[in-house]
């Protein structure tokens, strides 16, 4: 069931989208008396001038503020005078004359009177009906055929009722069947609510009021950029506020504001423990224990290219040199052993030559020369 107009969805009927350029109502009636919604302008114009012609009776419907008169010592009010209220009725039938300006209860009267029907105005809970009852003598208008009321007023009853919606966001649509037709005259034919279709009523009605898509926009729009809230804060603030976007713009705000406190109180706790940890430590001369958590971090090193000590590469010429030395060390070599005593017999005389020689053997500890045993 339609959460916004369960009354009517529990008749069979639904409201059906009509364009919402300022001039709602007008195209709603016309699409109840033509079947479309193009005569909008035609009826407005009608009205209007219905509504002229009939003036010392709309005149009364009229809000019309009364002239203040300040004095030295008080300020008093008067009763608005004639001139007043026709000058106010004047400008707003001009006003309502232009396209694109909303009609409102007092069109609806002035449209039921001139066209001679009643009109059902559909809301979320309930519905009320305007009636196009004339005053006595008034005669009909001409209207082409489309008023249902003669010389003689009719009983109520059968007058031809003209169903429309309101919703709460300030646009009427034409009411039609669920069952059709959707297009062309309407014919509306509401069904007798049935107890399971009252129940279910009841129902959608107890869940609250409908949170339309605009009202959030409205909402998300009248906050400061510095109020972040969320679609869902959002949308609870309007149920709590039963769909009254200024009452929950205010909810947002002082909740936004309460937030703010309850942080900053927490931020200057903090604060506060801070500081007489530090002044404890001050006083005692203690330090916290150092622990993985709070140890200071070192920096590595920074990185240092070890460079090791290559021997120096031989020239060439160093090479002949080392060669021509190794050569002359050899000719002394073999020069000393050709000249040694002779071998004498015996285990303990080659032990003892043995050790004459290696002690009389010259020893050298350049590069490349072994020490020779003769």
């Amino acid at each position: 069931m339609s959460s916004e107009f369960p009354l009517l969805e529990g008749q069979g009927l639904y409201a059906s989208d009509i364009i919402g350029d300022g001039d709602c109502l007008f195209r709603s009636f016309s699409d109840q008396l033509y079947g479309h919604q193009d005569r909008a302008t035609t009826i407005r114009l009608r009205t209007t001038s219905y509504m002229r012609r009939h003036s010392s009776y709309f005149k009364l419907f009229l809000s019309v503020p009364p002239p203040t008169r300040k004095t030295r010592s008080s300020s008093s009010t008067t009763l608005p005078n004639e001139d007043t209220i026709d000058r106010v009725f004047q400008d707003h039938i001009k006003r309502m004359e232009k396209p694109g300006v909303y009609g409102d209860n007092l069109e609806i009267v002035a449209f039921a009177r001139c066209y001679g029907v009643d009109v059902k105005i559909y809301q979320r809970e309930f519905a009320y009906l305007v009636s196009g009852e004339r005053d006595v003598g008034e005669e009909s208008d001409d209207d082409g055929g489309n008023s249902m009321l003669g010389k003689e007023e009719p009983v109520v009853g059968e007058r031809k009722v003209m169903h429309i919606a309101y919703h709460d966001w300030e646009h009427y649509s034409s009411v039609r069947n669920i069952d059709g037709p959707h297009k062309g005259l309407p014919n509306v034919s509401p069904k007798p609510l049935t107890e399971e279709g009252r129940q279910k009523q009841q129902k959608v009605l107890e869940e609250g009021v409908v949170i339309m898509p605009w009202m959030e926009d409205v909402v998300e729009k009248s906050l400061p950029g510095d109020c972040v809230v969320t679609k869902q804060k959002i949308r609870e603030a309007l149920e709590k506020s039963k769909g009254d976007v200024g009452l929950a713009v205010s909810k947002l705000l002082d909740a936004a504001e309460a937030d703010a406190e309850a942080e900053a109180d927490i931020d200057a706790e903090g604060e506060k423990v801070a500081s007489k940890e530090k002044e404890e430590e001050e006083d005692t001369g203690l330090k916290k224990p150092i622990n993985e958590d709070n140890r200071p971090k070192k920096k590595p090193p920074p990185y240092a290219r070890q460079t090791g000590n290559k021997p120096k590469r031989e020239t060439a010429r160093e090479r002949k040199e080392r060669q021509q030395k190794e050569k002359i060390e050899k000719k002394k070599a073999k020069a000393n052993g050709g000249s040694g005593s002779g071998v004498t017999s015996g285990k303990d005389s080659k032990g003892s030559a043995a050790t004459a020689t290696s002690a009389n053997t010259p020893m050298s500890s350049g590069e490349g020369i072994k020490t020779l045993h003769v």
